[in-house]
């Protein structure tokens, strides 16, 4: 505060807009606290990330064929092998790599998902530490919160994108290694409908039946994808929550009866136009800013009400 009893100007905020909007003394609408909102995301990125774990351990896309007396199921795993189970010759099962198999490409690909899922499972936990540490108040910058936004988006993004990337580029990894699951029977890159060409199918074809699609890891991964897009929404609806008074010192001079009196230490208000003698708030149960809902500080030297959330008088 300067030695003539005002508010010095901050560059940061601008001189509120004419004509003078008028303040109300109840919120527009009944909001979800920012603290439970940001719990709530927190616990959304929580599982989403523990789906994502799990999906790095189950099979992504399977295909099994049956008929002459014996069956054979294959299961494509994140990384760089793929489990198979045949009832032939008494039964075998087990992990192969997918190079002994033929499948180069395919190969390629299921490594990429597997660093890919490693990244979104890591920015997911991530933002899940931060996202409960600042609803708790541990971090009280807002700083935090843009960074967990950044660690949601980057996580809900590669949860979007893997399911697309392996549903578009697996038939083609396929053609280009000219084969499909070690040559099983039935299911080569011939004509008709193949691996080579169909994500999702099923053919018959001399007694043997061949059927193949997605499996229980791609399914996984578009559900995280949807508690993600979810959680970072319930981000977002936080970043104009008002002030606490944790986050924020005191605007000298000010005082807030809707949340205690409270202000950003670092963007306090410039003088408002035509600002009066200092003067009392109004009677009432506190004000709430028009715009966003939020309660509004009073500052005596200008006779104003200040949305810190909308950094402009009412």
């Amino acid at each position: 505060m300067s030695s003539s009893g005002t508010l010095p100007p901050v560059e940061s905020v601008p001189p509120p807009p004419p004509p003078i909007q008028p303040y109300v003394l109840k919120p527009p609408r009944p909001k979800m606290s920012a603290r439970a909102t940001r719990l709530t995301a927190s616990t959304l990125l929580l599982i989403a990330s523990i789906v994502l774990a799990v999906s790095m351990a189950v099979s992504w896309w399977g295909a099994s064929t049956t008929g002459a007396g014996a069956s054979l199921e294959v299961g494509f795993l994140p990384g760089s092998s793929y489990f198979f189970s045949s009832s032939a010759g008494g039964g075998t099962s087990g992990t192969q790599l997918y190079t002994n198999a033929g499948l180069v490409h395919v190969g390629h690909l299921y490594e990429a998902v597997l660093g890919v899922l490693v990244l979104a499972t890591l920015a997911g936990f991530a933002a899940v530490v931060l996202g409960y540490l600042g609803a708790v108040g541990s971090f009280r910058s807002r700083v935090f919160l843009r960074v967990t936004l950044i660690l949601t988006v980057i996580s809900a993004g590669s949860a979007i994108l893997l399911p697309a990337l392996v549903a578009g580029a697996q038939p083609s990894s396929f053609t280009a290694d000219g084969t499909t699951f070690g040559g099983m029977a039935g299911a080569g890159c011939g004509t008709g409908t193949t691996p080579c060409n169909s994500f999702w199918g099923s053919v018959t074809a001399g007694g043997t039946t061949v059927s193949w699609g997605a499996d229980v890891g791609w399914y996984l991964s578009v559900a995280a994808a949807v508690l993600l897009v979810l959680a970072l929404v319930e981000l977002l609806l936080t970043r104009k929550a008002p002030y606490t008074q944790a986050e924020v010192g005191g605007v000298p001079g000010s005082t807030s009866p809707a949340a205690g009196g409270s202000g950003p230490a670092a963007s306090a208000p410039a003088a408002a136009p035509g600002a009066s003698a200092a003067a009392a708030p109004p009677q009432g149960a506190g004000a709430y800013c028009p715009r966003c809902g939020n309660p509004m500080t009073w500052v005596p030297q200008y006779s104003r009400y200040y949305c810190l959330t909308e950094r402009t008088y009412v």
